[in-house]
């Protein structure tokens, strides 16, 4: 399913915050224009840093033409509140398959230490989620 803007705007995940996108492939990144360094880093970690995990994510979205959907709230009361997670409240990502892909949100965080470990909790949300779409595709 080829993914919309307005068909996100529709579900609970979108926020009024996100007055900023960022669009490649099989990416979408929502965020505040305050939280731009932040989407920029993740992005271009990913490009650079775990190329492999982008080619994999750029493969498999184009069998599926599903995407990825990343967020970035302001607070992790917000992330809980849109994921109706029971999670910690300092935990600072969750995810959720829905129609369109699988959607991620991350809530901005302050430190390095803190976007390499959201980093890498993309990284392998991503092998997990392109996992289980090759075995959905091949059965």
């Amino acid at each position: 399913m080829s993914a919309t803007y307005s068909s996100f705007m529709t579900t609970r995940f979108y926020s009024p915050v996100f007055n900023t996108a960022l669009f490649d492939g099989p990416l979408r990144i929502y965020f505040s224009q305050s939280y731009e360094n932040l989407a920029l880093r993740i992005y271009h970690l990913l490009q650079t840093q775990h190329t492999e995990t982008w080619n994999l994510l750029k493969n498999s979205t184009h069998k599926t033409k599903e995407h990825l959907f990343l967020m970035i709230y302001p607070e992790a009361q917000d992330l809980q509140m849109v994921f109706n997670s029971q999670a910690e409240p300092q935990s600072f990502a969750q995810t959720q398959v829905w129609e369109e892909g699988l959607a991620v949100g991350f809530f901005q965080v302050s430190n390095d230490e803190e976007v390499r470990q959201q980093v890498d909790f993309l990284v392998k949300t991503i092998h997990n989620w392109a996992g289980q779409n090759e075995n959905l595709l091949t059965t």
